[in-house]
């Protein structure tokens, strides 16, 4: 059974045969498999796992400041310095301090100090503070956010690193 989508054998997929997601889906041992541009795969179910978390996190606003209070968050992202630590928060529904945070990229931001956090609107969110190494790579990161569920939400290139 596929869960919002599946199927294969053709190098496009238009929504698979799948079912609804009711419940728990039983997934194998994952198997890689590796594609490039313009090549197929035959013979290859592709199953998506259904949400185990209610609400499913999905990170909606995310923004930078010196504190988490005073601080304000949109959903263009926000930009951190190399060199600096600051406050991250990402509000969002199913976000919470006790989430796994990642952020894409080399490894030269350091993340401490989930906590669980609510807007001005009640809506549900994550602080944590980053610290930016001097010599961080520039350019667009991505947070990535893992519930105790194994619920992922990301905001894609949300979290910019730019030169002092």
């Amino acid at each position: 059974m596929a869960c919002g989508g599946g199927g294969g054998g053709g190098s496009i997929n238009n929504g698979g045969s799948g079912t609804a997601c009711t419940g728990s889906t039983p997934v194998a041992a994952p198997n890689v498999v590796t594609v490039v541009a313009g090549q197929t795969t035959s013979n290859t179910n592709i199953t998506v796992s259904c949400q185990a978390s209610s609400p499913t996190p999905n990170a909606e606003n995310l923004g930078v400041g010196a504190t988490v209070n005073g601080t304000s968050a949109s959903n263009t992202g926000a930009q951190i310095q190399q060199g600096s630590t600051m406050s991250v928060i990402l509000f969002g529904p199913g976000l919470s301090g006790g989430m796994t945070i990642a952020i894409s990229g080399p490894n030269d931001i350091t993340v401490t100090n989930p906590t669980t956090i609510r807007s001005t609107d009640n809506t549900p969110g994550i602080a944590f503070t980053a610290v930016v190494s001097p010599t961080a790579a520039l350019g667009a990161r991505t947070v990535i956010l893992e519930d105790v569920n194994h619920d992922v939400t990301t905001f894609t290139g949300g979290l910019e690193v730019v030169a002092p």
